[in-house]
């Protein structure tokens, strides 16, 4: 069973100096695994193993986790100037927000660079969604995206930033991978389809841009470990007037630098393989079962969607402290003060 977008994968140059802008400017406050080790469960796509620090953080206002990966057996790639968002694979994340301005502030504060500011998130204009754009310290790209239906509360004048609410990916066929992401994997409310130019991603996509835009979601609610984090996700697909046909991780390597990858949180990864399987779904490497640091210990299998992007299917089978303890004190008050007093 599939519950939702678990975590986005990012490859960055530094895993403390990244941990340290995702805790500090975007609240992913709260680690739920941090390792030093080998990628033997990948080695069916890297072809050879590679040692990588890794850290997954949980933010407290909910939404999905981010896991930090940096290569240390060899040097990470970074992003090649001339990929650009004419290229299939994951194009951007987006956390859910309170109070845009002043969260742009902080995330400046820290080392992230401003793309664009407040705008109106014009295909859901009527029902009152707002942007932003921003850039890591790696240069990946982010959003900020508050809505009346978020759930991270009002901020009372501060910032306040949640956790991974909705991914990108550009796609060379919108109507195949639409079905797919449908079909497949579940995502079966569709909240818009529609085309034209999107002013709110004129610094990303290119002043006037055509663009074909899906916006997905799941009717079915959240379960698993993370139920009470997790809302499930939404995923925009996107294909672009000049589309290359081309993936932006093309000669490169899973876990350089960029967003690599989208998982999934599951209960009982084997069923949930032949699900796909039979609906069509390529494994790509199948389940290994890993300890991921701290008392984490998950099975994950990944897959690829039609463009090739490469998607986890990520099964928990033990957190470093029961879940109920992590439900108890895992909420923004407690971790400010845990903060202050330098346990995490």
């Amino acid at each position: 069973m599939i519950n939702g977008i678990q975590h986005i994968g990012i490859g960055v140059n530094d895993r403390d100096s990244s941990y340290d802008f995702y805790r500090n400017a975007l609240n992913f406050t709260v680690p739920i695994s941090k390792d030093t080790g080998n990628c033997a469960g990948v080695i069916p796509f890297i072809d050879e193993d590679e040692i990588r620090n890794v850290v997954i953080p949980l933010n407290p206002f909910g939404g999905a986790l981010i896991e930090i990966f940096q290569y240390t057996s060899r040097k990470p790639v970074p992003i090649p100037k001339e990929v650009d968002f004419s290229y299939n694979g994951f194009l951007f994340y987006s956390l859910k927000a309170k109070n845009i301005e002043k969260s742009l502030e902080k995330i400046e504060q820290h080392g992230g660079r401003i793309v664009s500011r407040k705008s109106t998130f014009s295909p859901m204009k009527e029902h009152g969604w707002n942007t932003a754009v921003f850039q890591d310290i790696d240069g990946i790209y982010g959003t900020l995206l508050e809505y009346p239906e978020s759930n991270v509360g009002y901020g009372n004048g501060h910032p306040r930033i949640g956790g991974v609410e909705y991914v990108a990916i550009g796609v060379s066929n919108i109507k195949e991978s639409t079905d797919f992401y449908r079909n497949v994997l579940g995502y079966d409310v569709m909240l818009y389809s529609i085309g034209g130019s999107f002013p709110e991603w004129d610094k990303m996509f290119g002043k006037g841009k055509k663009l074909k835009r899906v916006l997905l979601r799941r009717s079915a609610k959240p379960n698993g470990l993370f139920r009470h984090f997790l809302r499930g996700g939404m995923i925009e697909l996107i294909e672009a007037e000049d589309n290359t046909g081309k993936h932006n991780f093309e000669g490169r390597k899973w876990g350089d630098i960029g967003f690599m990858e989208l998982c999934f949180d599951v209960t009982n990864i084997d069923e949930t393989l032949e699900i796909v399987t039979k609906k069509g779904a390529e494994i790509i490497a199948p389940p290994h079962r890993q300890h991921m640091g701290m008392n984490t210990f998950a099975t994950f299998a990944y897959i690829r969607d039609p463009d090739g992007s490469k998607l986890e299917f990520a099964d928990i089978s033990s957190l470093p402290v029961p879940y109920f303890v992590i439900r108890l004190f895992v909420n923004p008050f407690v971790v400010g003060i845990a903060k202050r007093l330098k346990i995490i």
